[in-house]
């Protein structure tokens, strides 16, 4: 096995590598749109980021959402059940119609300050308590360097009910904001956008400085603003067009001038009809209508405004009128406190004490489960040999393999002397292992050191002397018990 390197181990222990090793790589795009809810997977692959599933339309627009979101999030579990997207987290765009707008100036406070100016801005500029209110902003600075920001404001209502949408659904959001399908393909320049929402309504979005300045919902009936009654009406292209003059000329100074571009999005049906209704009044307004903003490689054009979303999100990027407050993981404080070298080896260190014992702990346990498991084969077999042995000693006496009458000599002649002082006559084996020998012995000592090398034996027991007479040479006649000794 190849070990890694100490230049790729020190990559692996830096915190930024740790960082994106755990950001989130996929997530579920839903762009709300006026007859249908658009859905999409994007995925992050290193610093790539692309749709990987869909688009899917779901058969529930803005209004049903509104009206009965647990109904709408059954038909949108089922359908993404029926996907097979198992995808939990959402990045979640909603129509900009649904948002209050008003521009501001922009104070170079801390973030916690800035909310609350807002907040108060928002008291001020619309006619709804602000405690019923959901408030985003989009920064962007004019040509003389001076930093505004457009203010937008939705129902809290309306966000509960997409809260309640995809609680129904089992989903979560981390993202929801306006959706502004590609405006900042191009984030310094100045340049008008058309986002057609469906057949009666189009978001017009002025973006300029890196930000949006001027965000409306027109209708389609005759310049009539979002909201009055659209029956039916044929479409106006200079009643369209004279709103739009209304709304570029309360843009702040300078950006007006700026503005010479017209880019369509949104539908695609509905955006190429409205490009074609809408160039020539353009075109006397100075605005040249573009009908390819040159998208970028990595973002599919019909997978919805939430798909580019989910993008910046992947890749941590900012993304304008955020509706949802990010809330910080729980191990990126860890990973900043352990953003330096010394600190990233004392946390190794700290953390290998711990891990070893745990490591050494579980490889005896699981040896010794090895062990038991093994044994638990063998048991009753070694309980069957045991039993076998202890026979085998219980009856050896009866199967001894070395013949009886050799072992009584072969202890009768080891107590004999080498010298040659003592021989035997005769010897004579009876019942009982009982042994009676006679013989001579040159001397009396002879006969003696006999006697006591018999008595030292362990196996032979009664010895008895039956005669002793002569001088020289001693005729002698002893009788003993031969015991037999087996190892038990």
């Amino acid at each position: 096995m190849k070990l890694p390197d100490a230049a790729e181990l020190r990559k692996k222990l830096e915190t930024s590598e740790l960082a994106k090793r755990l950001q989130t790589r996929s997530v579920l795009a839903l762009t709300i749109e006026s007859d249908c809810l658009l859905a999409s997977v994007v995925r992050r692959v290193e610093n790539t980021v692309s749709v990987a599933a869909g688009p899917l339309a779901v058969p529930v627009g803005a209004e049903e959402i509104l009206r009965d979101p647990e109904k709408a999030g059954r038909v949108l579990a089922e359908s993404l059940d029926s996907a097979g997207w198992r995808e939990r987290r959402c990045v979640v765009a909603v129509p900009p119609g649904w948002a209050l707008t008003a521009s501001t100036e922009l104070l170079e406070v801390s973030p916690e300050d800035l909310r609350g100016y807002l907040e108060l801005r928002a008291e001020r500029e619309f006619p709804i308590p602000v405690a019923d209110l959901r408030l985003a902003h989009s920064a962007y600075q004019l040509a003389d360097g001076k930093p505004r920001a457009t203010l937008a404001a939705v129902p809290a209502k309306r966000l509960d009910a997409v809260t309640a949408l995809l609680a129904v659904a089992g989903r979560r959001a981390v993202s929801i904001s306006l959706a502004l399908d590609h405006c900042f393909t191009q984030p310094t320049e100045a340049a008008l956008h058309f986002l057609a929402n469906g057949n009666l309504h189009t978001d017009v979005v002025v973006t300029a400085g890196g930000g949006v300045v001027a965000l409306r919902s027109l209708s389609h009936n005759a310049g009539t603003p979002a909201g009055e009654d659209t029956t039916a009406a044929a479409f106006d292209p200079a009643g369209f067009c004279r709103e739009v003059r209304i709304t570029l000329g309360r843009l702040p100074t300078g950006v007006q001038a700026e503005v010479r571009q017209a880019h369509f999005g949104g539908a695609t049906a509905a955006a190429q009809r409205l490009l074609e209704q809408t160039r020539a009044p353009l075109q006397k307004m100075g605005i040249e209508a573009v009908g390819d903003r040159g998208l970028p490689d990595d973002t599919d054009a019909g997978a919805g405004a939430a798909a580019e979303t989910a993008g910046r999100v992947l890749r941590k990027a900012p993304v304008p009128f955020e509706f949802v407050v990010p809330e910080p993981k729980k191990w990126e404080p860890v990973l900043q406190r352990l953003n330096t070298k010394r600190r990233r080896w004392m946390a190794a260190a700290v953390a290998g004490c711990i891990l070893l014992p745990v490591l050494i702990f579980f490889v005896r346990s699981r040896m010794e489960s090895s062990y038991t498991r093994e044994w638990e084969g063998m048991r009753n077999k070694v309980a069957d040999l045991d039993v076998l042995q202890s026979k085998i000693r219980q009856f050896r006496p009866w199967f001894e393999p070395a013949p009886q009458n050799l072992q009584v000599l072969d202890g009768l002649i080891s107590a004999f002397p080498e010298q040659g002082d003592v021989w035997a006559k005769s010897i004579q084996i009876g019942a009982g292992y009982k042994v009676t020998c006679t013989g001579f012995a040159r001397n009396q000592p002879a006969w003696l050191g006999l006697l006591d090398r018999l008595r030292g034996r362990p196996d032979i027991t009664a010895l008895t002397v039956q005669q002793v007479r002569g001088d020289n040479p001693l005729q002698f006649s002893f009788t003993y018990k031969w015991e037999p000794r087996h190892e038990k």
